[in-house]
């Protein structure tokens, strides 16, 4: 290898560090964000991602765009969750706690919708009695 090679590996070397530590800049600059933001609504960053966490015993399949999929991916990156599945998993249970006054509407109104159907039935069993 000639000098000028080696020159040229060496400095391609150096860049290539230089932006691994820049990543690990952005990471850790992230991370310091999201606990941030984690500590100032009350809660710790722990806190929100073990709730998340807990009793995950159903499965869903879901697609993502590509957006939503890179938020994902970034969580994984981060470290904050140690795969895509959990990062779903965090990411659903903050929003709908985030949401929970609409979520509490549509609770809402799905019971009522629940109790008409259901009345509803009752109807046509006493009604199919009839033409017996």
């Amino acid at each position: 290898m000639s000098h000028s090679e080696k020159e040229t590996t060496t400095n391609f070397s150096k860049h290539i560090e230089v932006i691994v530590d820049e990543a690990k800049d952005m990471v850790g600059d992230a991370k310091d964000g999201i606990r941030s933001a984690y500590q100032t609504s009350g809660g710790s960053i722990k806190e929100a991602i073990d709730g998340a966490l807990s009793s995950r015993d159903n499965v869903v399949m879901v697609r993502l765009n590509t957006d939503s999929l890179s938020r994902v991916d970034d969580l994984v990156d981060a470290g904050l969750l140690s795969s895509r599945s959990e990062a779903v998993a965090f990411l659903v249970g903050e929003g709908t706690k985030a949401r929970a006054d609409l979520f509490d509407k549509i609770t809402s109104k799905v019971e009522a919708i629940r109790k008409v159907k259901e009345e509803l039935q009752n109807l046509l069993g006493d009604t199919s009695e009839k033409f017996n």
